[in-house]
């Protein structure tokens, strides 16, 4: 039996890839903020870093209004938000939401999106990125994945559905993450 041996090396921050489906992701984002006018809420917005060098906040070209949230002080966003709890924030307050790679994380992502529709007003903007085949991560608060049939069963009674594309599709019938562009009825 052969012996596999394997080499590491010092990670510099130019070595980065940036994968099929981060490309990809931006790709289709950048399209589809363009139209996207009003107050937008970014809801876990990290450090809003787009792994291509850009802010998201650029994409939304149209926008008035770009407000950054996270769940913690650990970032320099604008607000602290929970997403199961969004109470300091009014109903219909916002024109779009923006919402990448946050509810697999939520315990209870039907009380997220209850909150998300409760403060996007109607005709809004819903631009959501949900995973379906990608790794654990965030140990511990990784709970969820999700299919086309279950998103569009999710968003069907509060949404007309604009576009939903998957994203990275090098494994035929299992995208890595799927994106939706949706309007709130």
């Amino acid at each position: 039996m052969k012996k596999f041996i394997y080499k590491f090396t010092k990670w510099k921050p130019n070595q980065l890839k940036i994968t099929r489906t981060r490309k990809e992701s931006n790709i289709w984002l950048r399209y589809h903020c363009l139209d996207v006018k009003g107050n937008v809420l970014s809801i876990g917005s990290g450090d809003d870093n787009d792994k291509e060098g850009g802010k998201y906040r650029d994409y939304f070209k149209n926008g008035s209004s770009y407000t950054t949230s996270e769940i913690s002080h650990d970032h320099k966003c604008d607000k602290v938000l929970d997403v199961r709890n969004l109470s300091e924030i009014t109903e219909a307050a916002y024109d779009c939401v923006f919402c990448s790679g946050v509810l697999e994380h939520v315990d209870d992502y039907l009380k997220g999106l209850h909150e998300i529709t409760r403060i996007l007003k109607s005709g809004g903007i819903l631009l959501i990125g949900l995973p379906f085949r990608q790794a654990v991560h965030m140990r511990g608060q990784d709970f969820w994945r999700f299919t086309e049939y279950g998103i569009r069963h999710l968003l069907k009674r509060d949404y007309k559905i604009i576009d939903l594309a998957p994203m990275d599709n090098s494994v035929l019938d299992f995208p890595a993450a799927y994106w939706v562009k949706a309007q709130k009825l």
